[in-house]
């Protein structure tokens, strides 16, 4: 049975490019948990704790400029209407991970870094990345976030992944059949 491999989170942003991390990604951020409804992962930010994740997407995105970060600060009053979510009181803070463009060029590594940093800020989620790349990387992720601390798992999917990824979830049926996070994972993957 094929297992993922957990993911070391770096400590620090990592500029060098090696393929096996930076691609052209075509990232899909699929929800599970807690609102697994939604076609895009939604992650309350802890009430107070705006500040630090603007100043650390400030920080960020001036240290590393080029890249295409598929994180957003939002807001249910300003940002709710427009973006078409309406997930809890006027006041409340989300922190979104969705790819607006087509395509992605970034080294998950520094994805996975910004991911950690903000975890203290981040309400308990479980989530997936699925990349559907367009070289060796192609690869679901697994992402969880409990108690202010993420941890990543690894899926490598070989061959084309659109043939690979319905052979990972026939592999995991027996494994995952009482993990109703991965169920819904494969159920809003497969509906798409």
């Amino acid at each position: 049975m094929r297992e993922p491999h957990p993911v070391e989170l770096p400590k620090t942003f990592v500029t060098r490019r090696d393929g096996h991390w930076y691609g052209r990604f075509r990232l899909r951020f699929t929800p599970v948990s807690p609102w697994p409804g939604l076609p895009t992962t939604f992650i309350r930010v802890r009430p107070g704790w705006r500040s630090l994740v603007e100043e650390t997407l400030a920080l960020v995105t001036a240290e590393m400029p080029r890249q295409n970060w598929p994180v957003q600060l939002l807001n249910q009053r300003i940002h709710g209407r427009t973006w078409e979510f309406d997930l809890g009181p006027p006041e409340d803070d989300y922190l979104c991970l969705d790819l607006l463009s087509d395509i992605c060029y970034i080294d998950m590594r520094n994805l996975h870094r910004l991911i950690d940093l903000l975890a203290p800020a981040m309400e308990d989620a479980h989530f997936f990345v699925h990349s559907m790349g367009d070289g060796i990387d192609r690869w679901v992720d697994e992402v969880r976030v409990h108690d202010g601390r993420c941890s990543v798992a690894r899926w490598p999917l070989a061959d084309e992944a659109w043939i690979e990824f319905p052979a990972l979830c026939a592999e995991l049926a027996d494994s995952r059949a009482g993990d109703e996070a991965f169920g819904r994972f494969v159920g809003l993957l497969s509906d798409r």
